[in-house]
């Protein structure tokens, strides 16, 4: 059992990162001793533990008395050297010049040492200068600049933590983000910005299209970013272009049949504007008419239920959702009207959100939204890889999102070829394979036909999950999952000299797969294997359904 001291107003945040490290835990109480104290407050006298875990960057009691000396004053933002890996601070940090001999120097910031060990007569204590729960805070609310996208830096606080628990020859109990299984999770989302080309005559879409088709493919062919047989499906398509007008050639933006060919037996989310014609309104209270769209979904009608009928799941592509509660009601009851059925999720158009969102959302009836993301970038926005609840939300799920097409080829934003941006998402996978969690993926409508043409690399992606047994399913299941992982409750848990004894209930939600117990059983100087690099495992897991009684060895 982990015993929390955290300030008063950290309690909200460390409640929710323990549903992401999801292993027993409660507030410090004074009358019982805990294997593992997490201390942020200002006095870390009279905790009794084997492990005592002090993350603070003031000059604290503690400092004074065992002479850790805080050498420098706090200081906003640093990187982080730890096992090999750099983490993002965003707080106040601070770092010791420590002359005790009995210390052990685990993290260092700007080569001075940030973390380090001390030898008690009755434990060790980890003293970490920068405050865990005000990063936690801010990952969940403010995010990650683009410049560190790419690290999973919440997962790896977490990772970090477990594995000095697990060093320290004290064993651990906990419910990995990890569908039994499978290594990961993973959604395949498709916002549906366009439905068809036909919808666009002489205008700013049609001129942006021609222009890339014609002109753009062959800049790509030139500086290498491009081939020749793309170049030619391009032109060939503005050639065509009059034919598709007039009905004699398919349309080539409708995608829906196509990515059914590609995804087979994976079932994907669909996000679906509900108002054409309507730009809705910006943070400055004006409108972009560039953000309106062409059809709406009443226009797809029949589309929409091909897809439900094979087993997709269709959402709100928001337009005013994020900011205006009744209006979001409107989107997600013209969904409904159109789909027949509940509407859990949505995704903003154009990726519009502010920190009220979620409870806005909530409000409005959704149950789960994935907006959170890059436009210009992919990665970790809130610095992880897992389903989280936002500050201020009571019911409403985050999926985050994680590798978006266009930030991975536009020229103005990421302005990636295959091959790199292939690098790039094997990366993100193979951080899955070892995080757990639930990758997920936006491959816009207009993705798979010309002038993009991204089709070659959106299925090698979809062969590579296979190949990683992933658990790829929509996005409303998947948050379903970690709902369920969420409502797990540690009844009991008593470890003795050779074994453990569970007691562990959750919601038996069938339909979607069981969980995991995982055992990390303590064997000092030895990884536990859940970290981004690869090492030894030292745990065991246990399939979990929604009740665990029993007893097993370590």
């Amino acid at each position: 059992m982990i015993g929390v001291a955290a300030k008063e107003d950290e309690k909200k945040i460390v409640s929710e990162f323990f549903e992401l490290f999801k292993t027993p835990w409660e507030f410090l109480k004074s009358d019982r001793r805990y294997s593992v104290i997490i201390s942020t407050q200002e006095s870390a006298s009279g905790l009794d533990g084997e492990l005592i875990l002090i993350y603070n960057s003031e000059n604290i009691q503690f400092d004074i008395e065992k002479r850790t000396n805080v050498t420098a004053a706090p200081q906003r933002g640093a990187l982080l050297k730890i096992k090999g890996m750099q983490i993002p601070i965003y707080g106040k940090t601070c770092t010791f010049d420590t002359v005790e001999k009995s210390t052990k120097n685990l993290a260092t910031i700007a080569g001075r040492v940030a973390g380090l060990k001390v030898s008690m007569a009755n434990g060790n204590v980890i003293r970490i200068g920068f405050d865990l729960f005000q990063e936690i805070k801010h990952l969940l609310t403010c995010g990650q600049p683009v410049e560190f996208s790419q690290i999973p830096t919440l997962d790896l606080h977490i990772s970090i933590l477990r594995e000095w628990i697990v060093e320290s020859g004290i064993p651990l109990v906990e419910i990995p983000p990890v569908p039994s299984g499978y290594r990961f999770a993973c959604c395949l989302t498709h916002d549906i910005d366009f439905a068809g080309i036909r919808r666009h005559k002489f205008d700013y879409t049609i001129l942006g299209f021609l222009y890339r088709a014609l002109l753009g493919s062959m800049r790509n062919v030139i500086t290498g970013k491009g081939s020749w047989t793309k170049l030619c499906r391009n032109w060939k398509a503005a050639i065509i272009l009059p034919a598709v007008y007039m009905g004699i050639v398919k349309d080539f933006w409708m995608p829906f049949d196509r990515y059914r060919e590609i995804e087979k037996d994976f079932h994907s989310t669909f996000f679906i504007i509900p108002f054409k014609n309507d730009p809705g309104l910006e943070h400055n209270d004006k409108t972009c008419t560039r953000r309106a769209t062409r059809y709406d979904c009443s226009d797809i009608r029949e589309e929409i239920k091909s897809l439900l009928l094979q087993g997709c799941e269709i959402g709100v592509h928001g337009i005013d959702a994020w900011r205006d509660a009744v209006k979001g009601r409107r989107e997600f009851e013209r969904i409904h009207e159109i789909t027949g059925v509940f509407v859990s999720g949505i995704r903003m158009h154009w990726l519009y959100f502010k920190n009220q969102s979620p409870q806005i959302l909530e409000e409005a009836g959704f149950r789960y939204d994935s907006t959170l993301g890059y436009n210009d970038a992919v990665g970790y926005r809130a610095g992880t890889v897992q389903v989280y609840r936002p500050i201020g939300a009571k019911k409403l799920l985050e999926l985050p999102m994680n590798i978006q097409d266009t930030a991975l080829f536009y020229p103005d934003r990421m302005g990636l070829n295959e091959v790199e941006a292939w690098g790039l998402i094997e990366t993100l996978l193979d951080q899955s394979g070892n995080l757990g969690g639930a990758l997920t993926i936006i491959w816009h409508d207009r993705s798979l036909a010309p002038e993009r043409l991204w089709c070659d690399i959106y299925i090698k992606l979809i062969d590579h999950l296979r190949k990683l047994n992933a658990w790829v399913d929509t996005a409303s299941r998947v948050v379903r999952w970690f709902d369920k992982r969420r409502s797990v409750v540690f009844e009991d848990v008593c470890f003795s000299k050779n074994k453990v004894n569970l007691r562990i209930t959750g919601n038996p939600d069938e339909d979607v797969p069981d969980l995991m117990v995982r055992i990390h059983k303590p064997k000092p100087g030895v990884s536990t294997g859940t970290g981004l690099g690869s090492v030894e495992k030292a745990c065991h897991d246990i399939r979990f359904a929604n009740v665990l009684n029993a007893e097993y060895p370590i």
